[in-house]
């Protein structure tokens, strides 16, 4: 357990960790790539490094060093073993729609509970549509998730835009084993697209080139068939999901920190953090590579679209209980599919501290009490929820108790030794 309590200030200067989204896809490009990689600045983090177990189990040899992944991918082969990712989601539906491209037999993907709950049908549905089989073992669109290698027939798919991005990457990575060119055109108006724009982004450092669709009465992505993944040296970016906490810590305490490690340019679509803040009425000052805060500021309240930054909602969530008036999230039904409903949780356990929070369908209404009381909170076995309610807990009155503090290693593993080097208040116990 985290044990936080009041924090009079914080100082100093911090890097943001290093891209989870962008690790996962660089090491799994990597292995499908004839050759050698060396991915600089990885997040060692649980969820990447099973990326990259996984990545082994279908032939890739890789070498794991902090601060440098060395990645010799060769032809996928068949996994001798059940492949087990754990608690990451991503890894399981990239690799869903990749193991179908093993020379024969049959893969098996599971994780734990959390994972074995987080809905899959979707997938399952497109990769059939290109004539590929795949099935949940107990028929309910969960893992664990059977899949045959096979050959792609059909060269277009469809699929829904509004729900998990993962599940298109996945069709993206994939598509380019087919050996005619493809289509994937979406049923209803995207959302995460930055997370699209990611793995384009991704894909193009190691060869794989996917274009745009945009016309009047259609939209989605062409990929052209019998592409081939090549090798490349590649640097992973600063994670801005995860430097939101800083970020927050910084707006909302008496600070004087540099975060660094986050690029002005980057195409993650979290760093409308620094957008959100700054309408808030926090006057950060933003660099080409790093954040500068004097905090506190007064902060009001706003509407904010999370349509396309879903990991955002539990830090908006804490910044809203500390500004004036209302803060309106909205277009946000896909919180609900994360490691936890996010909107339902945070709506839970802020409220146990005082929080005024209205739950809806689609997000969250937040009325700002500017003073929240310590209390013990449950985090789901969610990342993003316990490094949100460490930053209430920093400017609640009394000892605020966060449970399940280890899931930070999925994105942020020293999380809490970052924050103490700058005065924060907190103690795993």
């Amino acid at each position: 357990m985290l044990v936080v309590k009041k924090t009079p200030h914080i100082k100093g200067i911090l890097s943001a960790p290093p891209s989870k989204s962008y690790t996962h896809r660089a090491v799994i490009c990597a292995s499908l790539a004839n050759g050698l990689s060396n991915l600089k600045n990885p997040l060692n983090g649980a969820d990447c490094l099973s990326s990259a177990q996984a990545c082994e189990m279908f032939g890739a040899e890789i070498e794991l060093e902090n601060e440098k992944w060395m990645v010799r991918g060769s032809e996928l082969k068949t996994p001798d073993n059940i492949v087990d990712i754990g608690n990451s989601g991503t890894t399981l539906r990239i690799l869903t729609g990749i193991s179908s491209q093993i020379s024969n037999g049959y893969t098996v993907l599971t994780g734990d509970d959390s994972i074995r709950k987080r809905p899959m049908q979707p997938l399952l549905d497109a990769l059939k549509q290109l004539g590929l089989i795949c099935f949940s073992t107990k028929n309910n669109g969960t893992a664990p998730i059977v899949v045959k290698s096979g050959k792609i027939s059909s060269n277009v798919v469809e699929i829904r835009g509004d729900m998990s991005s993962q599940f298109i990457t996945s069709l993206m990575m994939t598509l380019p084993f087919s050996e005619d060119d493809s289509e994937i055109i979406l049923t209803t108006p995207l959302k995460s697209e930055p997370y699209l724009n990611i793995t384009i982004d991704v894909l193009d450092k190691f060869g794989v080139k996917i274009g745009k669709i945009e016309e009047k009465n259609k939209s989605g992505y062409k990929i052209k068939g019998n592409q081939t993944y090549k090798p490349c040296d590649y640097t992973i970016e600063g994670d801005y999901s995860s430097a939101s906490y800083l970020v927050a810590a910084g707006v909302l305490l008496n600070s004087d920190i540099v975060i660094k490690n986050v690029f002005k340019d980057s195409k993650q679509g979290d760093r409308e953090i620094i957008e959100i803040v700054k309408k808030m009425g926090a006057d950060v000052e933003i660099n080409d590579d790093n954040v500068k805060i004097t905090g506190p500021y007064e902060l009001n309240g706003i509407e904010i679209d999370v349509t396309d930054i879903p990991d955002l909602v539990p830090t908006i969530a804490v910044l809203g209980c500390f500004a004036k008036g209302k803060t309106v999230v909205y277009n946000g039904e896909h919180v609900r599919l994360k490691e936890c409903d996010r909107l339902a949780a945070c709506t839970a356990e802020l409220s146990k501290m005082g929080a005024r929070i209205e739950e809806k369908k689609d997000g969250l209404i937040i009325t700002g009490v500017h003073k929240l009381n310590g209390a013990k909170l449950k985090t789901y076995h969610d990342h993003r929820l316990v490094m949100a309610f460490t930053i209430a807990g920093m400017l609640a009155d009394g000892e605020t108790i966060i449970e399940g503090e280890d899931s930070v290693r999925i994105s942020f593993p020293d999380f809490v030794d970052k924050m103490k080097s700058i005065g924060s208040n907190i103690e795993v116990i």
